[in-house]
């Protein structure tokens, strides 16, 4: 699965977006690839973007499914049968503070027949209204919830004091989530890991723990065409306007590996749990003891 930024990152360090034409390019490309899907856009908000419909065409003319990340203000029901017509089978809506237009959205979305994620930023301000949220999202047709701890990454280190989740504030969403998950039926899982050894996945039933897959099965690719192993990390692989992902993934494999394998805490070279966190988010580490 890839992830493709078709709108600005950063209004003060953007370079020009790539046109029509060489998005097009950029999805043969990675057409190509061994085991390629689908592609998500996001952003930024794609739906600003004017030519949306024809770039979600051209995705399922390249054979991969289509997929949407977005706030969900732009999805009016008229927005959702015209993105269906071209193509899209997900939406995935921001969900951390739903305004009531991301409300309708959700249930517009959930009406058309798509699949819709409802995904949560879970932060030190809203960590306590998870599970009212997950219900929320289940009550509106969400076919499920992902639960994202908040990264200090981007524009979010400036706010990583403010923010950022403790251990405790992590099992407190979690138990919640769990709860609401279960009671009213909706699939909930952690988009962003939760190491182990912060919450044991066999204490939360209802909540579908997830493992890293970013520099695998899951890449990024920003509004200029670069290869990255996550929307998150800034390191560039290479620019698929003018290299094949194939020949980049070879080229990089070193930094591939190193970035797969990275570990965030000299505790986790003597983890003894059971299973594989396969290191957790490469951009986050919460202590397992407050």
């Amino acid at each position: 699965m890839f992830c493709y930024n078709v709108w600005l990152e950063n209004s003060e360090q953007s370079k020009p977006e790539l046109t029509l034409n060489q998005i097009e390019k950029v999805l043969h490309n990675i057409s190509k690839a061994p085991g390629a899907r689908g592609v998500t856009f996001t952003g930024g908000e794609p739906l600003l973007r004017s030519d949306i419909h024809e770039i979600i065409r051209v995705c399922r003319q390249c054979g991969m499914k289509a997929a949407l990340a977005t706030n969900g203000t732009l999805l009016t029901e008229k927005t959702v049968c015209s993105l269906m017509e071209s193509g899209i089978e997900h939406f995935d809506i921001g969900f951390t503070e739903p305004a009531g237009e991301t409300r309708l959205a959700v249930a517009a979305a959930a009406k058309s027949g798509c699949t819709v994620t409802a995904s949560i930023c879970i932060h030190k301000n809203n960590y306590e209204r998870t599970g009212i949220l997950c219900e929320m999202a289940a009550a509106l047709g969400a076919d499920a919830v992902a639960l994202n701890r908040f990264i200090p990454t981007g524009r979010g280190k400036h706010h990583s004091q403010s923010l950022q989740l403790s251990k405790k504030d992590i099992l407190t969403a979690l138990s919640s989530a769990n709860r609401a998950a279960e009671t009213a039926g909706i699939y909930t899982y952690t988009g962003i890991p939760v190491e182990p050894c912060i919450a044991r996945g066999a204490d939360y039933p209802g909540i579908a723990f997830s493992t890293c897959q970013c520099g695998e099965s899951k890449w990024a690719i920003d509004s200029s065409g670069n290869l990255r192993t996550c929307e998150q990390n800034s390191e560039i692989l290479g620019n698929l306007m003018k290299s094949k992902f194939s020949e980049i993934v070879i080229r990089d494999a070193e930094k591939i590996n190193l970035f797969r394998q990275w570990k965030p805490s000299d505790i986790c070279n003597s983890c003894t749990l059971p299973g594989n966190c396969r290191g957790g988010c490469r951009f986050l580490f919460t202590p397992p003891v407050d």
